[in-house]
């Protein structure tokens, strides 16, 4: 997963009869982080904060404004090879998230024509089961971060100041990387 950047993988398995490869269930980076976040128990590790970790995206993150063209955000999708982008206002100050599964929902049935929508009319027609935004400081934990995985369907944490002003970005594959390579393990 952290070498192909695949967010999913299918697990297969050998038919008995048929003797044909057949999918069994899918493994994705959130369900081996919740069981993970689940079945280990606090390290000190996972206490430091995210500032003394070095994970995250914190320079040079795609951002974009209420007004920007859903085209405009599709391009630094691709461009940066990213699956969200946040939406800030003109001080920096985070409003929301543009995710590439909201380009998904405005080409449903066919019709391209909502990709000249701006990004705040776009997000008018978000499923309404839409779970928000999830943020975090540099001042939070690994500990937290799990705790919210635990309890919630999390993709990413958008990480945020006191004054909620973009400072970076927390991927599930940011969290997988650090616990695979980092381990949490007390040294």
């Amino acid at each position: 997963m952290l070498e192909s950047r695949a967010r999913r993988i299918p697990v297969v398995d050998i038919d008995d009869e048929t003797k044909r490869t057949m999918v069994v269930s899918v493994i994705t980076q959130y369900r081996i982080l919740k069981f993970i976040a689940v079945n280990v128990k606090e390290t000190q590790k996972l206490r430091k904060p995210l500032r003394e970790m070095n994970v995250g995206t914190y320079q040079d993150i795609a951002t974009c404004y209420m007004d920007t063209p859903v085209m405009d955000v599709i391009h630094m999708l691709v461009k940066k090879n990213i699956s969200s982008v946040p939406i800030v206002d003109k001080q920096g100050t985070v409003l929301n998230v543009f995710e590439s599964v909201d380009v998904i929902a405005l080409i449903k049935g066919g019709s391209y024509d909502d990709l000249n929508l701006t990004v705040g009319d776009a997000l008018l027609k978000r499923s309404p089961d839409f779970p928000g935004i999830f943020t975090c400081s540099v001042q939070d934990s690994m500990s937290t971060i799990y705790d919210t995985i635990r309890k919630s369907r999390v993709h990413r944490f958008i990480v945020i100041d006191e004054d909620a002003k973009l400072r970076g970005v927390l991927t599930l594959s940011d969290v997988l990387e650090f616990t695979l390579l980092e381990g949490v393990d007390d040294d």
